[in-house]
């Protein structure tokens, strides 16, 4: 491996540092059980994937989100029995099961939302408080975030 390659690769592992030491210090910060929220990460994903895709599939939720699908399963059971999803029948096919989220999963993920975006907010003002690159930063992480997806098996 040449020096430029051993660089790289040493940049690239600083960066995987980076964003899950970001991902931990906004849950710590904002909670993934943000006020009145009490979910745990899993459900908190299935919840959010839901929330942006309404009408979806369990195996949608465990393909695109990258959970095993008992896990889907298991956390879709739960949101239900909270009141955070609706599971229904679909129309065209019986078999199938639509997967929708309640009004109350529509304001937690609000307030989530709320919360992360206030906590990073005051983050990136108090790190660089003349910079307002946020669109860089964002555009930066969706290439990973659709590399990383484009990947999985």
């Amino acid at each position: 491996m040449s020096d430029s390659q051993a660089e790289r690769a040493r940049r690239f592992a600083n960066l995987a540092d980076l964003i899950v030491d970001v991902a931990r210090e906004v849950r710590l910060r904002s909670g993934i059980d943000a006020p009145g929220v009490p979910l745990n990460q899993t459900q908190s994903q299935v919840m959010r994937y839901v929330h942006a895709n309404p009408g979806c599939l369990a195996s949608e939720i465990a393909r695109d989100a990258g959970i095993k699908r008992t896990n889907v399963s298991s956390a879709v059971q739960e949101l239900r029995d909270l009141g955070y999803l609706v599971v229904a029948r679909d129309a065209r096919d019986g078999r199938a099961l639509r997967i929708t989220a309640t009004a109350l999963a529509e304001s937690t993920v609000a307030l989530l939302r709320s919360a992360w975006s206030e906590v990073l907010q005051e983050a990136w003002d108090a790190g660089a408080p003349a910079s307002d690159d946020v669109p860089a930063a964002e555009a930066a992480l969706e290439v990973l975030l659709r590399g990383l997806r484009s990947h999985r098996e």
